[in-house]
């Protein structure tokens, strides 16, 4: 309580401050500078058409206007036969504004931006219009959600995936699946299977546990640009989608920014150390379960989950000369996965002695690039190192006790070295560049089981079982590592002539694990109407990504010799620009993903190595006779997927010149995805008749012939296993997608956002009954096995839809601005399914077993009750203050 009313003083505090400004003509000092060295740009004219100004800089670059009002003012540059445009706000009398200039130069400067980018699926924002994103604690990354094409996926949690079907909780999971844990699926493709970039360097991770925010502060975030499809040459490893975050690149003036609210805090700073030398940090620290628990835990949901997580950036950018640029950056992030109210109940009273962590992961990156710039040219060097880390812990309980059975920590550590070198180069201005460049990625996996506990007397057979049945489970135990390298090649025309755009381009990637070598050609193009200011856009493009996992690709419970994924993308549209500051843009697609990889139950190697640990301790003798054997591969590239359909967007830019009016964008998309995952299906007395006929024979060759299986065994007799699967829903379709993004600014202190989101409801198996298993030896109580249905993802989960409401109120004074903002999060306080849980210990009962499971982190909701007792669902409110000084 005390906390909140500190808390409501402050907001009103910050409510009756009233802005000091100056009457009459603000008389401000204008210095330009050359942004490579710092030093002065003399006798050029600085002109404001708007403010009604004019001045011409003295040998120190200096100059002094005049104008009306505060307010946002276009101010040109004029130098020599070179002419700059760029927008500044005046805020009070005196103020002092430093403007560095790259394009102005004796000898000139290579200029590459955004004129250079490919407007076919790609959809770009930049720091204007994701500022105040509604319901998102001032996080501009999550607009990257709100882009056409895009659906939220299970965030990953559990890695490798053998700790998925061991410590999922239900005795009898889900029969069918054809996706994997992951954060974002762009246009059908995998959620692993797409590429995040910060600054050129790889990111492990775009967002914390959960979807909760970005491992990147706000502030740092100047545009990010999401490729969906057909995307540049520069791109590769990835069938999914590219995600290019850009940060802050110069520093331009020494700014400070603090944004404190409910349930996160962070700052940014950008320092100019020296005339070339800038400095840029930043860092964020959350803390719901502390505030939600302090505040009202009575509200909190039963089986709400939220992460504590931190991050941090550092970067230094030195620009030696006109020409040469140095920067050294660091960045990283750790979240730690709280257990739920529900659990920490149940287990013990709630007096778990444990650390209040399922899930630990976290990663650090430290990189540093070197840029020479000529007239025409640019050369580009860069090297990143990322080390990334993962704790995680596994408890299997006793469902009616919940006496431990038995529990092990996990702990992945991965490391990511990537180079790159590339360049760029204007052939003929404005008509004709040329980019290429060489990239190469080397990546080791090192996994380990440790502290293995137990409670109960079965511990040994049980853990012994496992052990026997799983060969996954087998190396996380006794450890594994998995080492592969990448090496790739690229080249890229851009030409423009007229009306006419083309990008022809290709690239070559290796990958070590299988040796091949691919060809991946790309092109994109269109004509622009200048008159009417209409783009017609076509393209198509070939990619190509190697196995991410280390439970794929381990010489001892993989399958080291996987290919590359291969994904294939064709996309054609239209954009039309109208009236002020709008704009729309229709796209179709289809891509087509092959040898994606699936979990396969008949890919064996006849004349594996018996490198198997426990054989070696357990028989030496049988291990060193037999130094190959057949070994189940568990894994195979014989999935195939498809994904179709068509997406809008359309947009209103904010006028960064106008202090009042409205902004915002509308994407929707209308698709379907299907896969098959080409395994045979076959009935549990098929698999056992199978499984006893194998006891007594070896397997000596097996070769595929078409999605086929055909086996050879000893005893001279040929099985042919044949593939009777069929398409089915991706596990995350969502037939329908729509977003509605807006704000309305109605002076220089008052602002209101709003967010509307529409999902349809992803795929799902459903259950249709449940078996009574009877007196179970393990845990000595009757249990029930659910029973699935044959129509794999026949049926959906309810729809998704929320909005949120954000608020922001503005103070200005001569050293910056105080933002106060109140969020209403999920503003009718919608309870949006995930998913379904089935109860072992009761029977099936259509509406009540198996019960729905809902979404308390992207979507949150607080539970409270009506005066007649009645249960209802609040919004979550969120009060913060960002201050910029």
């Amino acid at each position: 309580m005390k906390m909140s009313r500190k808390i409501l003083f402050f907001f009103i505090f910050g409510c009756v401050i009233s802005s000091v400004t100056a009457e009459g003509d603000l008389e401000v000092r204008v210095q330009l500078v050359r942004s490579q060295t710092g030093k002065p740009i003399a006798n050029a004219t600085v002109v404001s058409k708007q403010g009604k100004t004019t001045a011409v800089t003295d040998s120190e670059g200096k100059a002094i206007l005049r104008f009306p009002s505060v307010g946002y003012y276009e101010i040109k540059i004029i130098a020599g036969d070179k002419i700059e445009t760029t927008s500044k706000e005046i805020r009070y009398k005196g103020q002092s504004l430093l403007i560095p200039i790259s394009e102005i130069s004796s000898s000139g400067i290579f200029v590459s931006g955004e004129r250079d980018k490919t407007v076919l699926s790609r959809y770009g924002l930049n720091q204007e219009d994701i500022k105040r994103i509604p319901g998102v604690a001032g996080d501009s990354l999550k607009a990257i959600q709100t882009i056409p094409g895009i659906s939220v996926g299970v965030p990953v949690g559990v890695l490798p995936t053998v700790f998925t079907n061991v410590g999922a909780g239900q005795i009898s999971g889900n029969p069918y699946s054809n996706s994997e844990r992951g954060d974002l699926s762009l246009r059908g493709g995998g959620t692993r299977q797409n590429q995040y970039f910060f600054d050129g360097f790889p990111l492990p991770y775009p967002f914390h546990i959960g979807n909760q925010s970005s491992v990147l502060n706000n502030n740092l975030i100047k545009s990010f640009d999401v490729y969906s499809g057909s995307f540049p040459s520069r791109y590769g490893f990835a069938t999914g989608g590219i995600i290019a975050i850009e940060g802050t690149d110069k520093v331009e003036e020494n700014k400070t920014v603090v944004n404190v609210n409910f349930f996160l805090s962070d700052a940014y700073n950008q320092t100019k150390l020296m005339p070339s030398l800038s400095m840029i940090t930043s860092g964020r620290k959350n803390y719901p379960n502390f505030v939600l628990l302090q505040a009202y835990p009575q509200g909190i949901p039963q089986d709400a989950k939220y992460a504590e997580y931190q991050d941090f950036q550092w970067k230094l950018i030195w620009d030696m000369h006109n020409d040469h640029k140095l920067t050294f950056q660091t960045f990283g992030t750790r979240d730690r996965q709280a257990y739920t109210k529900q659990q920490a109940s149940y287990e013990r009273g709630g007096e778990d002695p444990r650390p209040p962590t399922g899930l630990d992961r976290g990663f650090r990156t430290d990189a540093v690039r070197y840029i020479w710039k000529g007239k025409t040219f640019r050369n580009t060097i860069s090297y990143s190192r990322t080390e990334f880390n993962e704790f995680f812990e596994l408890r299997i309980s006793n469902p009616a006790t919940a006496e431990n059975i038995f529990g092990l920590q996990n702990r992945t550590r991965d490391t990511l070295t990537f180079a790159e070198q590339r360049f760029e180069w204007e052939l003929i201005e404005e008509h004709l560049k040329f980019e290429s460049g060489i990239q190469a990625r080397s990546k080791e996996t090192n996994l380990k089981g440790e502290n293995i506990t137990s409670n109960n007397r079965l511990f040994g057979d049980i853990f012994n079982n496992l052990l026997n049945s799983s060969s996954q489970f087998r190396s996380v135990i006794d450890g594994d590592r998995i080492r592969y390298k990448e090496a790739s090649a690229y080249a890229e025309f851009q030409g423009k002539w007229n009306g006419f755009r083309l990008s022809p381009g290709g690239r070559v990637d290796s990958y070590s694990g299988s040796g091949e070598v691919n060809l991946s050609p790309r092109i994109t193009g269109g004509y622009v109407f200048e008159n009417t200011k209409t783009s017609i856009l076509g393209g198509h493009g070939v990619h190509f990504n190697s196995p991410v996992s280390v439970e794929q690709l381990s010489r001892r419970s993989g399958n080291p010799n996987l290919f590359m994924e291969r994904a294939e993308h064709d996309s054609i549209g239209i954009q039309q620009e109208f009236l002020q500051g709008w704009s729309i843009k229709i796209e179709g697609f289809r891509n087509i993903f092959q040898n994606i990889i699936v979990a396969d139950n008949f890919a064996v190697d006849p004349y594996s190595l018996n490198n198997d640990l426990r054989i070696f301790a357990n028989d030496p003798t049988k291990a060193i006779n037999n130094p190959l054997t057949p070994r189940n591969l568990n894994y195979s590239n014989s999935g195939y997927g498809h994904s179709e359909g068509v997406e809008i967007f359309l947009k209103k830019a904010r006028d960064p010149k106008v202090e009042s009016g409205a902004f915002g964008w509308i994407s929707y998309t209308n698709s379907i995805t299907k896969r098959v995952n080409n395994q045979a299906r076959r009935t549990s007395d098929e698999n056992t008749n199978r499984a006893l006929l194998n006891g007594s024979r070896q397997l000596l060759a097996q070769t595929k012939v078409g999605t086929n299986y055909v086996n050879y065994y000893d005893d001279n007799q040929v099985e042919v296993i044949y593939n009777n699967d069929r398409e089915e829903l991706y596990d995350l379709d969502r037939r329908h997608i729509l977003n509605f993004v807006f704000g309305y600014k109605f002076n220089r202190d008052w602002q209101i956002g709003g967010r509307y989101r529409y999902f349809s409801g992803v795929p799902y198996t459903p259950i249709i009954n449940a078996n009574r298993a009877g007196e179970a030896s393990t845990f000595g109580i009757n249990l029930y096995f659910p029973e699935y249905s044959k129509n794999y993802n026949s049926d959906r989960l309810l729809p998704f839809h929320q909005i949120d409401i954000r608020i922001d109120a503005f103070d200005h004074y001569s050293w910056g601005y105080i933002n106060v903002y109140l969020e209403f999060v999920n503003f009718y306080g919608r309870k949006n399914q995930t998913g379904y849980n089935f109860d072992n210990l009761k029977a099936y009962q259509n509406g009540v077993n198996p019960s729905s499971t809902y979404d308390t982190v992207n979507s949150p909701y607080i539970e409270s009750q009506r005066p007649n007792g009645s249960p209802i669902n609040l919004p979550l409110i969120n009060l913060g203050m960002e201050v910029r000084f």
